[in-house]
C-alpha cells in the first residue's frame, strides 16, 4: 500500500472520529455545511476543471435542487429519499436542456448566459408564489430520513453528508479515469484539436453540464432538509461567485481541490462570525492571496 492510500485512509478515519471528539454543536454545523458545499463545488469542478467551462449561475441549479426536494416532501408528502433522487434527476434534466442551446456560446458570452440563468431562477423562485411561496420561502421542511430512521442531530447529519461526499468522490474518480474523463481533459486542453480527432465536443460538454447540475441538485436537497427552511435569497448570484471561488482556491483541475476550497471558504467566515457583514470581502481576500501564492490553487499542480 503506497503512501497516498495510507494518508487517505488515515484522513477518512480522522474525519469519522471528528464529531465524536468535537462536541461543540456550532462546529459540527460548520462541518455539515462544509460537506454540502463540498458536493456542490465538486459538481462545478466537473465543468470548470475538467472541460474548462465557466458557469457563473451555479446557485440556480443549487436552488432548483433545494426547492424540488422541499416541494416533493412538503406538498406531495413524499419520503426524503424520493425528494433527494427527484432533486438530482430534475436538476440534471434542467442542466441537460439548458446546456444544449447555451453551449453554442463560448468565452464571456457563455459566462454571461449562465449568470443570466442563475438570475432568472432566483426571480422565478421569488415570483412564482403559488409554487414556491414567493419571498416567504418554504418552512417546515422535514429532516432527512432513511426509511424509519430520522436524521435530526448535527452529528448524524454530518455522517450522512460525509458518506454521500465519499460516494461522490468515488464516482468522480472513476469518471475522471474513464475514457469519458480522458476526453473531458482533451477538450479542456484544446477543443478544436479534439474535434479534428473525431470527438463530438458538444456531446461531452453536455454530459459534463448534466453531471454538474445533478450534483448541485443533490447538494440543494441536503441543504434544504438540513436547514428545514429555504427562500430565494439563499440562491443569489453572489452565492454562485462564492462557489466558483471555492473551486478556484482549492485547485480546479484536481479531484480534492474543490473539497479543500469548500471547507476553507465555508469555515473561515463562520469562525470569524463577528465579521459576518464582511463575508464577501473575506472571500475576495482569500481568493487574491491564494491566486498570488498559488495561481493553480492550493492542491493544483504548476502548469495545470
Amino acid at each position: 500500500m503506497n503512501r497516498k492510500k495510507i494518508a487517505a485512509i488515515a484522513l477518512i478515519a480522522l474525519l469519522l472520529l471528528f464529531p465524536l471528539v468535537v462536541n461543540d454543536i456550532y462546529i459540527q454545523r460548520i462541518a455539515v455545511i462544509s460537506c454540502i458545499f463540498a458536493i456542490l463545488s465538486l459538481g462545478l469542478g466537473v465543468l470548470v476543471g475538467q472541460v474548462k467551462l465557466v458557469s457563473a449561475g451555479h446557485a440556480g441549479f443549487f436552488g432548483i435542487g433545494a426547492y424540488t426536494s422541499a416541494l416533493l416532501t412538503t406538498r406531495a408528502d413524499l419520503p426524503f429519499l424520493v425528494g433527494l433522487i427527484g432533486a438530482i434527476l430534475i436538476t440534471a434534466l434542467v442542466g441537460f436542456l439548458f446546456s444544449i442551446p447555451v453551449l453554442r456560446l463560448k468565452g464571456h458570452y457563455l459566462a454571461m448566459a449562465t449568470l443570466a440563468f442563475g438570475i432568472v431562477v432566483q426571480m422565478v423562485l421569488l415570483n412564482w408564489e403559488t409554487l414556491t411561496n414567493g419571498p416567504n420561502g418554504i418552512p417546515g421542511i422535514p429532516f432527512p430520513s432513511l426509511f424509519t430512521l430520522e436524521i435530526r442531530t448535527d452529528r448524524s447529519m454530518y455522517y450522512f453528508c460525509f458518506l454521500l461526499l465519499l460516494l461522490v468522490l468515488f464516482g468522480l474518480s472513476r469518471l475522471y479515469r474513464s475514457p469519458v474523463g480522458r476526453t473531458f481533459r482533451l477538450i479542456r486542453e484544446d477543443d478544436i484539436a479534439a474535434a479534428t480527432l473525431g470527438v463530438h465536443v458538444v456531446r461531452y460538454k453536455v454530459i459534463a453540464f448534466t453531471v454538474s447540475a445533478g450534483l448541485a441538485g443533490m447538494a440543494g436537497s441536503l441543504f434544504a432538509h438540513y436547514m428545514t427552511y429555504i427562500n430565494y435569497d439563499t440562491f443569489s448570484p453572489l452565492e454562485s461567485f462564492m462557489i466558483m471561488a471555492m473551486v478556484v482556491v482549492g485547485g480546479m483541475s484536481t479531484l480534492l481541490g474543490p473539497v479543500v476550497g469548500a471547507v476553507l471558504l465555508s469555515s473561515i467566515p463562520e469562525l470569524l462570525r463577528d465579521l459576518a457583514d464582511y463575508r464577501m470581502l473575506i472571500y475576495g481576500l482569500v481568493l487574491v492571496v491564494v491566486l498570488l501564492w498559488r495561481p493553480q490553487g492550493i492542491l493544483g499542480k504548476k502548469g495545470s
